[in-house]
């Protein structure tokens, strides 16, 4: 019910779904033709609620039935950047379409009802009743409720939409904020070990342990962040992860200085960079290689993060928990900041795993935040 009256190009929802909508759809039509005539007369009886119910329920039905042939018109008519915007707009754009199209599609359904009846009763009831004053009224005052409805209704979803991302951005912070304590003392292991073997390496290591955290807590405190700052996490990341491994891991990161002034929210990209570590190259034995690349096209930004590890399928066998966690909690995100206008998909390549995102590109005004160090 929630995304039945949103105008998009593909519904996932069941046939029996939409059905039960349609069928909520035409008794809420129904029952408010009634309310109206009520209202008006300023008394009804029993009899007349009765006797009336066959003719508001046809009524109904058809009203509902245009109304939802005219969405699935306007879906099938319109372009999907269109469709995209009247989505993600909480202003009263889609609340003015969505209301013309259901009060036209009442006037279709009524006037097609009115024809029906007509047919049953053996005389023109539009001709008859379309001229009344009472008649004319009636459909004003619905006119007022579709239009309240719909207002009331958008500023619910803005408001449910809001919360959402509200909730999305507390659990990523308090993940992010719980580093893996696994990770961070076997990190701090491995530095008291180089120590005395390998003192510039641990040098190395525990200097790149420090970016990371530093960029890490920096991005936890914005709200916004930039792809430069993300790529900068991202390469921290690997490189100490690069000292932990070795040889077993190399990386590379392609994006130029226009897109990486692009604004995302933050801690968007290090879950999939950890998944191509942790799920693609780690249970390699001969390891692997992780590459990042970004572009923008037609004001889209194109986020890739691929790896030529185990795969999809070893990944999805794999005890080890949190891959699908971080997905869903990515396209969470995704859905509640930018609507149908942001994706994430994971496909198999010949060897390993590509994770793709898209999403609108927004230029940032700063190049990089605070505490950020750039890399080359």
């Amino acid at each position: 019910m929630r995304s039945f009256l949103i105008l998009k190009k593909r519904r996932e929802e069941p046939l029996w779904a939409r059905l039960l909508a349609g069928t909520v759809l035409a008794l809420a039509v129904a029952l408010v033709l009634m309310l109206a005539s009520v209202f008006l007369m300023a008394t009804a009886e029993w009899r007349w609620w009765t006797s009336s119910l066959t003719n508001n329920l046809l009524l109904g039905i058809c009203a509902a039935a245009a109304m939802l042939l005219l969405l699935r018109a306007c879906e099938w008519l319109l372009p999907d950047a269109w469709l995209d915007a009247l989505s993600a707009a909480h202003d009263w754009r889609p609340v003015a379409l969505t209301s013309a199209i259901l009060f036209a599609g009442t006037a279709l359904g009524v006037r097609a009802g009115y024809a029906l009846l007509g047919q049953l009763y053996a005389f023109d009831m539009w001709k008859k009743l379309s001229g009344a004053p009472m008649v004319q009224l009636k459909f004003a005052i619905f006119a007022l409720v579709i239009l309240a409805a719909n207002w009331v209704w958008c500023l619910f979803r803005a408001k449910e939409k809001a919360l959402a991302q509200q909730a999305a951005e507390s659990q990523l912070r308090m993940l992010q904020a719980q580093i893996e304590p696994h990770f961070l003392f076997n990190t701090l292991a491995n530095v008291q070990s180089l120590i005395a073997t390998d003192a510039p390496r641990a040098q190395l290591m525990l200097e790149s342990f420090t970016d990371y955290l530093r960029a890490s807590l920096g991005q936890m405190r914005a709200s916004d962040s930039t792809l430069g700052a993300e790529l900068d996490t991202a390469h921290n990341y690997l490189l100490l992860m690069q000292i932990r491994m070795g040889s077993r891991l190399s990386f590379s990161i392609e994006a130029d200085q226009t897109v990486r002034q692009a604004l995302l929210p933050p801690l968007l990209l290090q879950p999939l960079v950890e998944n191509a570590v942790h799920h693609g190259i780690g249970p390699k034995l001969e390891g692997g290689h992780v590459r990042l690349g970004a572009m923008v096209r037609d004001g889209v930004l194109a986020i890739v993060v691929d790896d030529d590890g185990v795969g999809i399928d070893h990944a999805r066998r794999s005890t080890r928990a949190g891959n699908g966690v971080a997905l869903i909690n990515i396209r969470t995100r995704l859905e509640t900041r930018f609507g149908a206008r942001a994706t994430l998909l994971t496909e198999p390549l010949a060897q390993g795993t590509r994770a793709a995102m898209t999403l609108p590109f927004l230029p940032a005004a700063q190049e990089t935040p605070k505490g950020a160090r750039p890399r080359s």
